[in-house]
């Protein structure tokens, strides 16, 4: 039961918090780019212990970020093969179309994907989770 199992449960726990939410429907948050990463999730169980580039602060530059971590997902796809490899395309096709749709201008100097620190790959899955669904948190309709 090492760190790996903890956090792929913990992933699993928080996306399984996140569906139940009546507002990922269409048309500015889908579910698909979540139904996607469950799918890469369990491809990857423990096998992979490789480290990815991973934005920290999720608000800064929101669509670099975002594209940063579609390309970090390419690494995933070249490392684990053809069946996850199409996984991670059609996740990164889904990233996007959700990213020219949320956002059009970044602010500031954005720091290069390669300027953010590496963290193991259930940490990288997890930051990309925070982000979907705090994109689709500032979606929802107020109540």
């Amino acid at each position: 039961m090492g760190v790996g199992r903890v956090s792929m449960w913990l992933l699993w726990t928080t996306l399984l918090l996140v569906l139940p939410l009546g507002g990922l429907g269409p048309p500015l948050c889908p579910r698909e780019p979540f139904y996607f990463l469950i799918a890469i999730m369990k491809m990857l169980e423990n096998k992979n212990d490789g480290s990815l580039y991973t934005p920290d602060n999720l608000l800064v530059c929101p669509a670099e970020t975002l594209r940063c971590f579609r390309l970090e997902l390419s690494v995933i796809g070249f490392e684990e093969g053809p069946s996850v490899g199409i996984v991670v395309f059609r996740l990164q096709r889904l990233l996007d179309a959700l990213g020219s749709r949320l956002w059009v201008i970044d602010q500031g100097p954005c720091p290069p994907c390669e300027g953010h620190p590496q963290r193991p790959v259930p940490l990288f899955l997890a930051k990309l989770l925070e982000l979907l669904q705090g994109t689709c948190a500032r979606d929802l309709p107020s109540a």
